[in-house]
């Protein structure tokens, strides 16, 4: 059940490869997910959906952040001296304990739906938060198993599980929206139809994972080495989590804050109605949706150089430490980059592309999309940096940044979107400086690890001067293409051009060779 690599540089590559492949299919399928039913309900029907989210990531960042990362970190730690007995133990008591959590957060988000809905000043959103309660708590379930799995660095669990929740969203959601779009429900309806394809996805992942740990523990050989107490594991469990958690839970208090002053200022200050306000959060949130996409690839890099980098750290591999981490920056940037710059050049046929019944969204998207670009590749840096520092068990640093880059982030929201001029393009620009203050800090607090890193810095370079040429190249080459064939059409031709060309040039500048993808590949399998 070890599966470890005399190569550590080798486990990382493989489980980032098959994360990145499953998270490739994810946000596929969550895109398939999002064109429908962004055009099915619109501003106003996903200012609910995302209004519901708000809160739901709020309450259920544990799930996602801390606990998983916890686990996973203890697990790898623990392997390191073959005590397979104190792993297994360490899952029992992290399995118990977050069902506990989970249940209770689950019967918050059920019962004060109503209340909840009220203090982020979106009444119509309540339906939406009941269903996603489901969702909450087997996403605590979730953490447990996924963390279980991704301490031995065996990714394939997590991924297939995600690919599980992804495609029932895309299927049973779609279809729950559009039969109860058309009750008296309306909109409301229609969100909370489409997030309960959320909720049956996520108990079918659940289903899933249990059934492979269940395969998994017979094939465990039994180490008889000493283990800590249920009381002690619990302690430590919570020592590592809680630091990593608050600052996940700083982000989503952030964007729940975020949420509230939003709609609130376009209100009261700018004098929007409710209902003009929930259509404008609706077309900020679909641009962030888009933002979310792209950022989401960043995720495996971050979730396999954990305990890889933990490994090596524990083990007083220098080498393999500073070889892990010019990887997986390497990689991440290798993918933000093009992304960004691509997203920024090309915001407007994005948005047409995505929402085609909408065009009046699409056009009032452009601008906040465009400004998202820019955060992914900052999001990217920060994700990697943050992840790095938990691995070295550094797990106050990250919170520490968070939290400053979070006031940063709810002052100049508060401030920008106050402004006529500003409006809501005020979010993704607090978004944005919030990043940079945060990248600065990790920065600062990883300049000793980083010594022997020089070849992040070279790559860095290769891969930005790749990317701007390709963003150069899609601008030149999407506006006579738009007014040859339209917009989309045009916009469709021109990012297929644009990562043709990113390809070509990541081989000529040698950023990765043949060899290494060959072998990245073949690791994968």
């Amino acid at each position: 059940m070890i599966l470890k690599t005399t190569d550590s540089r080798g486990t990382f590559l493989q489980g980032a490869f098959i994360l990145t492949i499953s998270t490739a299919f994810v946000k596929l399928a969550g895109l398939l997910f999002t064109i429908p039913i962004a055009n099915m309900l619109g501003g106003e029907g996903m200012g609910y959906f995302y209004a519901a989210y708000d809160i739901y990531n709020m309450l259920a960042v544990l799930a996602s952040a801390g606990l998983p990362v916890a686990v996973s970190r203890m697990v790898s730690e623990t392997l390191v001296s073959g005590n397979t007995d104190e792993a297994e133990r360490i899952y029992t008591v992290s399995a118990r304990i977050f069902t506990i959590i989970g249940a209770v957060i689950a019967a918050f988000m059920f019962f004060g739906a109503d209340l909840l809905a009220n203090l982020i000043g979106n009444p119509n959103s309540a339906l939406s938060i009941r269903v996603l309660a489901v969702t909450a708590f087997c996403a605590f379930v979730m953490s447990a198993l996924r963390g279980y799995f991704q301490g031995h660095s065996i990714m394939i669990h997590t991924a297939v599980s995600q690919v599980i929740e992804a495609f029932a969203k895309l299927i049973l959601g779609c279809a729950m929206a559009w039969v109860l779009l058309r009750t008296e429900l309306a909109y409301i309806g229609g969100s909370a139809g489409a997030i309960l394809g959320v909720s049956i996805g996520a108990v079918l992942a659940v289903f899933y994972l249990l059934f492979h740990k269940k395969r998994a523990a017979k094939s465990v050989e039994p180490s008889g080495m000493a283990v800590r107490s249920d009381k002690t594991l619990a302690k430590e469990l919570f020592r590592i989590a809680i630091p990593v958690s608050l600052g996940a839970s700083v982000m989503s208090l952030v964007n729940l804050v975020d949420t509230a002053v939003i709609m609130n200022i376009l209100q009261d200050t700018l004098g929007y109605s409710y209902e003009d306000a929930n259509w404008l959060y609706g077309v900020f949130g679909n641009a962030k949706k888009i933002f979310n996409f792209p950022s989401a690839f960043i995720v495996p890099f971050s979730v396999s150089i954990l305990p890889v980098l933990t490994a090596a750290y524990t083990a007083k591999d220098s080498e393999g430490v500073a070889k892990n981490m010019t990887t997986c920056f390497k990689y991440a940037l290798m993918l933000a980059l093009p992304a960004g710059v691509g997203i920024t050049v090309l915001a407007s046929p994005i948005m047409n592309i995505i929402y085609f019944n909408i065009p009046e969204e699409a056009d009032a998207g452009t601008p906040l999309l465009a400004i998202y670009g820019i955060a992914v590749i900052l999001y990217a840096v920060v994700s990697i940096s943050g992840a790095i520092l938990q691995a070295f068990g550094q797990v106050n640093k990250p919170l520490i940044s968070l939290c400053v880059g979070g006031v940063i982030k709810c002052v100049l929201n508060a401030v920008l979107v106050a402004v006529p001029a500003v409006n809501i393009m005020g979010a993704p620009i607090a978004t944005c400086a919030c990043y940079v203050v945060m990248i600065g800090m990790n920065l600062f607090f990883l300049r000793k690890y980083l010594t022997g890193c020089g070849a992040i810095i070279l790559n860095t370079i290769r891969t930005l001067a790749a990317s701007l040429i390709m963003g150069a190249g899609a601008y030149v080459i999407y506006h006579p293409l738009a007014n040859l064939i339209g917009v989309r059409k045009g916009g469709l031709l021109a990012i297929m051009i644009a990562v043709v060309i990113y390809a070509a040039l990541v081989i000529l500048f040698k950023i990765v060779t043949v060899k290494e993808l060959k072998s990245m590949v073949r690791r994968g399998r």
